[in-house]
């Protein structure tokens, strides 16, 4: 089984790529924001995913672990394949897959080409306690980042009512230095 390639890109076509490694050239299915990014000549590494069937073996490749993650997840839903999973992960990046999933947002899912109703819900049932398990873990972090960046305020002598404020509004996606330093901006306003 194929886990990881690195090779030279040697065609695209409209939904794969030839890989050349080692004398031989492998067809990946990518997602399709990969295919205008490769170019014949390109050196590439992807993580892939080796699916084995009675009739064919095929490749899928992914620039990031957490992508093939997904599209294993996803073609363990009943009635999600290999080429559903990666229309899927070309609308929608692994973390805002998660978090229609856990929200079931069934809505964005169907937004997605090939994905109906039926699939939409399963998806929602079969991948939800992961998707949730996953956004409370990110959920977790960024509420002891806003307890460190309440701390960290306190220490430097701002009142409660101030530090509230600009906590509330503060990008969660920043690690502490970042909040910190934009907290400060927001309060010398």
């Amino acid at each position: 089984m194929i886990g990881w390639l690195r090779g030279t890109v040697r065609d695209v076509d409209r939904s794969s790529i030839v890989v050349a490694a080692g004398g031989i050239g492998y067809q990946v299915g990518v997602i399709a924001p990969l295919m205008s990014a490769f170019r014949p000549g390109q050196l590439v590494e992807l993580w892939v995913r080796t699916i084995v069937r009675a009739d064919a073996i095929a490749l899928f490749g992914f620039l990031e672990r957490e992508e093939r993650e997904a599209f294993d997840a996803l073609i363990g839903v009943s009635g999600v394949g290999p080429h559903l999973a990666l229309a899927i992960l070309s609308a929608l990046r692994p973390q805002e897959l998660w978090e229609a999933v856990a929200s079931e947002d069934v809505g964005r899912l169907t937004a997605v080409s090939g994905v109906g109703h039926k699939i939409a819900r399963r998806l929602a049932l079969e991948l939800g306690p992961r998707a949730r398990a996953e956004r409370g873990h990110e959920v977790h972090e960024a509420t002891a980042r806003s307890a460190d960046l309440r701390a960290a305020l306190v220490e430097l002598g701002f009142r409660a009512g101030e530090i509230e404020s600009v906590v509330g509004r503060c990008p969660a996606e920043l690690d502490l230095e970042s909040q910190l330093r934009w907290a400060l901006r927001e309060l010398a306003r």
